[in-house]
Parts: structure tokens; sequence; C-alpha cells
């Protein structure tokens, strides 16, 4: 499709025509950080989900044919550049340990203590999902787990507005119909996180210097289960990838409970295990062990 299509297309239902001017611009940016991810050895590559990089074109030119809009300007986009643009920052990680498993494996990044104590005796902490909403943590972790919106300006709030004129006299003021916005909260639950599959710019962005690599999935799943359920036997246990949804166009009824998350994070490719308990009021974070771990993971770590 050339560029002018993708206008006509984009004009037919110009679903950011409500968007502030700075929304657009911190969406391109949630948008291309997404554009890229890494190899096995580290090097900077085009993200590796095909739908995903598809959608994410799209959804990016979509946003810079409402900048276009407002601003008419030559559009000019092309995707080597931004991603050379988006990762300027990032430079493959020094491990002290080649990458010797499987792409299809589970991937906690965090401190080396933690891997360590993960891999030796299985020492891992469960915490409450209202937990990450803590501003201390960096923004690759810091999210609302419990609350999630969508916003369509093809829903919107219309309402007149009316004010006095010089003369006292009652007259209709002009009014922008407002964004609709369709919420989703969700009840506290426990949860623990990892990514699907190994990728090595999250050790820049969650500030690890190691990485607890699950190579039989299936194997930690069923001891992870149980070791839980000693301690929370009548909590209800889900585990599954995240389901990565942007506000300005998804549907409210797209938004799944406990598994959904801001587009802006789709890089982490996140593998969520949580636990619904009977009474979510006050969480407390707790640790379980499951035993060692060296048969079915290892740890990288940063030289």
């Amino acid at each position: 499709m050339n560029p002018e299509e993708q206008l006509q297309q984009y004009k037919a239902t110009r679903y950011l025509r409500n968007a502030k001017d700075e929304a657009l611009v911190k969406r391109l940016e949630d948008i291309g950080l997404n554009l890229w991810s890494t190899d096995r050895d580290g090097n900077v590559i085009s993200t590796r989900d095909q739908a995903h990089r598809a959608t994410l074109l799209k959804l990016y030119i979509d946003t810079l044919h409402e900048q276009h809009l407002r601003n008419p300007a030559d559009l000019e986009f092309n995707e080597a550049n931004l991603r050379r643009k988006m990762s300027e920052k990032y430079s493959p990680p020094k491990l002290k340990n080649p990458v010797d498993f499987e792409p299809t494996c589970l991937a906690k990044f965090t401190k080396k203590k933690y891997a360590l104590d993960a891999l030796n005796k299985a020492l891992l902490r469960i915490a409450p999902a209202q937990s990450y909403q803590d501003p201390s943590l960096n923004p690759a972790q810091k999210d609302d787990e419990l609350s999630h919106h969508v916003q369509t300006p093809n829903e919107q709030i219309k309402f007149k507005l009316f004010g006095l004129d010089k003369q006292g006299h009652q007259v209709e003021l002009q009014a922008k119909p407002l964004e609709l916005f369709r919420y989703m909260e969700v009840p506290n639950f426990y949860v623990w996180c990892c990514g699907l599959g190994y990728d090595a710019r999250l050790f820049k962005e969650f500030g690890a210097d190691a990485a607890l690599i699950v190579k039989d999935i299936n194997a930690f799943i069923k001891r992870f289960i149980d070791a839980v359920h000693a301690q929370l036997p009548s909590a209800v246990f889900a585990s599954g990838e995240i389901r990565y949804y942007d506000p300005y166009t998804a549907h409210r009824s797209q938004l799944i409970p406990i598994f959904s998350k801001h587009l802006r994070y789709l890089y982490q490719k996140e593998y969520r295990f949580a636990w619904k308990p009977e009474d979510s009021s006050d969480l407390k974070p707790f640790f379980v062990e499951l035993g060692p771990l060296h048969d079915i993971a290892t740890v990288l770590e940063l030289a």
C-alpha cells in the first residue's frame, strides 16, 4: 500500500483525532521501542514476531498521519533508521558464560544474588500485583496492574455547554466531544513474572546483571504450582502469556483480567504466573522454595 492509500485508510476512521499532541509523541516512542529486539548474540534486529511487527508499523504510520493532518509536512519513514534511533543507547552485553540453551525458555532478569538463589534452591518471591505501582521501580517494572482502560474517539461523550454573553443572555458555547474511557478494574492478586524467551536488551531495561533461564518450562510450572499451593491452597491459579493492547484500537471486551498489559510493554514478551486468593484485601509478599533447579535451569551472568 502506498503512502497516499494508507493516509486515506486512516482518515476513514481517524481514531486518534482527539489525542493530545504530547500523547501522539509518547505513542510514537512507545511503538518505536517495540520495533527492535536482539538475536542470540545480543545484536539489534527487527522484532522477532512478524505479526506484531506488521501491527506496530501500521499503528506507527497511523500516528504519523494524525500528526501530518494537524501540521502538514513531508511524511518520511524508514524502519531501519527508526530501529537505530530507538536502540542507540543499547550495546550487546558481555556475558560471563555463553548462551547454550534453546530459544524456547523462560527468562527472569534480576540481580545475581536472586538468580543464584533461584537456581540453587528455587527461592522465589511472590508479590501482590498492587506492589508494581511502587514509584521506586524502574519504567520497565512500574505499571498499574489493577486498572486498564481503552479510549476510542469513535465512542464519544457529547454534551451541551451554556453560558452568558456580554448582555447577560444565555447562549450555547462551543463544546468539543470528549473521548470515552472504558475501564477494567481487577481485584488484587499474587503474581510472578518472567519473559517468554531470552532477549539480551532486558538486562538493561530491568537493571539486571543476571538472568535465571528455565529450559524445561513444563517441569518448572508443575513444581511452582505445587510449592505455592502448599501456602495458598484455596487460591485460583492461572498462567500464560500476556496479551498486549493498544488503548486506542482495542475494545473493552478484549481486555483480559490479570493477563492484559499496555502495548508499551510488548517488547518484554511476558509470561505470568498468577494466583487469585479468596480474600484480596490485604496481600503481603511471601517466598516459596521449590528445591534446586539445576536439572531444568541455568543462570546467565554479565561479565
